[in-house]
């Protein structure tokens, strides 16, 4: 038997329904979870097992290939990255699929790999589907994501698309995932986006609007203080129900009120006046979460 993945109707990729990764391991492919602008998500099953993981294909390519470059650059990523906070890869492979675009017909490789799942949706679902996330549920996971963002500045890589649909919940635990805009900050790194444009949209850190705005000037360069910018939005909005637009006051914030602080010197418009590192935005969540 065969699936169909697409990204638009009138571009369908036939792949087998059960597919190997390059560990030799099989996976079922069951129910389509997500799409984004390049792939789609797919809940599948360890044949072996009977173990519940997720996949990420890879649909849309172009001609120079930088789009699989990034994908494989993010698989790279995740190989080298352990962290409970973290999204966690399990495997990776290629399938040949049968393609169907505008009637005509082609053969073609389709690259994917496999991750943890996360059995009870994203940040997004949690806050708009229910009341007031309390204290006791979100002092842990903000910790934990505050280190697995340090974790990841500590192998100069920036995410960039920081936002409540890209962190998951598996359990209890709040996972940071979609490395898919990731970018080294090493010299000899290279940013494989080039001049494109750069998400989340309604969770960009004004470094990268400015950035959208066709500006090159220092206050549109994305460092590791955007990424602080884009997760101090995301516990503003667990915390809140709403988005930390404009000049924000203490009167403003609803949780614990050691943490106002320290959320409001990360959410600066200003890089230069922001919390720079994650390793000082962790220390300073510990010990207002005390």
């Amino acid at each position: 038997m065969t699936v169909d993945l697409f990204l638009r109707k009138n571009d369908i990729f036939s792949v087998a329904d059960r597919i190997e990764a390059g560990t030799g391991a099989s996976y079922e492919l069951e129910e389509r979870l997500d799409a984004g602008g390049n792939g789609v998500v797919y809940k599948c099953l360890d044949a072996a097992t009977g173990n519940e993981f997720a996949v990420k294909f890879l649909l849309k390519e172009d001609r120079a290939g930088k789009r699989l470059k990034r994908f494989k650059f993010e698989v790279e990523q995740l190989e080298n990255l352990d962290h409970d906070h973290l999204v966690k890869l399990i495997a990776k492979g290629s399938v040949k699929s049968k393609r169907v675009k505008n009637k005509r017909k082609s053969i073609k490789n389709i690259h994917f790999y496999i991750m943890e799942l996360a059995d009870a949706g994203n940040l997004k679902g949690l806050v708009s589907g229910g009341p007031i996330i309390k204290e006791e549920i979100y002092k842990p996971q903000f910790r934990g994501l505050a280190k697995g963002l340090k974790t990841l500045h500590d192998r100069d890589i920036i995410h960039r698309d920081i936002k409540p649909e890209n962190v998951l919940i598996n359990g209890e635990r709040w996972i940071l995932a979609d490395f898919g805009l990731c970018a080294p900050l090493t010299r000899t790194g290279k940013d494989l986006t080039g001049d494109e444009n750069l998400g989340p949209r309604f969770w960009m850190s004004p470094e990268m609007n400015n950035r959208c705005l066709g500006l090159r000037t220092k206050f549109a360069k994305i460092g590791k203080a955007s990424d602080i910018f884009q997760l101090a939005s995301v516990f503003w909005y667990i915390v809140n129900k709403r988005h930390p637009s404009g000049i924000i006051e203490e009167s403003d914030w609803g949780g614990k009120k050691e943490l106002f602080p320290v959320l409001k010197r990360a959410l600066e418009h200003c890089p230069n006046r922001r919390t720079s590192n994650a390793e000082q935005f962790l220390n300073e969540i510990e010990e207002a979460l005390i």
